[in-house]
């Protein structure tokens, strides 16, 4: 795949997206958000990659937009922005719809929307010297690229609004303290990190996997007795299967389990048989 502003490439089961504009600290452009909606489709679409990880080239992960980008929005009339703009979100913001885990493997300075791409992902690790700042107020803006939904959900609103209203850039371990991040390194050790968590997680069986990401981003969402609906729903599809059976065998032979990746119906069979 050959794109312009960013690299993408696998290595074993795990897709690896790299926003490759290095000298402007991997800014977002326009042209970005179309490569790295592009990249996000194809990865989708390729059941070899079981888990996705997003880093930046150079000594940065991502310096939020481009400001040439903003400063052209300035002289343009508020809808024209307003479409632009929610297509922008839109494109990079499809990442979300992966069903994959997604790990941010922030090696460096993840500032404004950057921060947010990061906040996308599922898990985060950075390396000690990255810093996280969402200072949008510091351009005289209200936060995008889903600022306020992040934050809120992770740090909680009221830190949420403290971090927003005053542009706070934080440090890695202010940002681990504060639950943005799952794992902070050193910056030497960031890659082989990132690439053990991956292939850790890569090693399971996707189907469960995949259903852990969906449950975990509704529960926030819905009562309990509908994420107790949708365990049993799941597990008793996984019963049908040889993975259950290969994970008590391993688990009697005290053995590493030798798991294959099944491929299930996502629509939630309980629902179906309530309409």
């Amino acid at each position: 795949m050959n794109f312009q502003t960013i690299h993408m490439k696998i290595e074993d089961r795990v897709g690896i997206l790299t926003l490759n504009r290095p000298e402007e600290r991997n800014a977002m452009t326009v042209q970005m958000s179309h490569d790295f909606q592009a990249a996000v489709t194809a990865v989708a679409s390729n059941p070899a990659i079981k888990v996705l990880v997003l880093t930046g080239a150079g000594s940065a992960f991502c310096a939020g937009a481009d400001l040439a980008m903003l400063s052209e929005w300035t002289r343009k009339d508020a809808a024209v922005v307003q479409d632009t703009l929610s297509a922008f979100y839109s494109r990079f913001l499809s990442l979300t719809e992966l069903a994959i885990p997604t790990i941010a493997a922030v090696n460096g300075p993840a500032i404004g929307a950057g921060a947010c791409l990061a906040m996308a992902c599922d898990l985060r690790v950075a390396a000690a010297e990255a810093i996280i700042g969402f200072t949008f107020i510091k351009l005289g803006l209200n936060p995008g690229m889903g600022a306020e939904y992040w934050l809120s959900r992770t740090a909680g609103p009221g830190r949420a609004l403290q971090l927003l209203m005053t542009g706070e850039i934080l440090s890695a371990e202010k940002a681990l303290t504060l639950g943005l991040l799952n794992q902070v390194t050193a910056g030497t050790s960031l890659n082989d990190a990132v690439m053990d968590l991956a292939a850790t997680i890569a090693a399971q069986p996707a189907a469960p996997i995949r259903t852990i990401k969906e449950i975990v981003h509704a529960a926030p969402h819905i009562e309990l007795r509908d994420v107790l609906r949708m365990e049993s729903d799941r597990q008793s599809r996984f019963f049908q299967g040889p993975n259950v059976v290969e994970g008590i065998e391993a688990l009697r032979e005290n053995r590493p389990p030798r798991f294959v990746d099944e491929v299930f119906d996502t629509v939630d069979s309980s629902k179906k048989t309530m309409d």
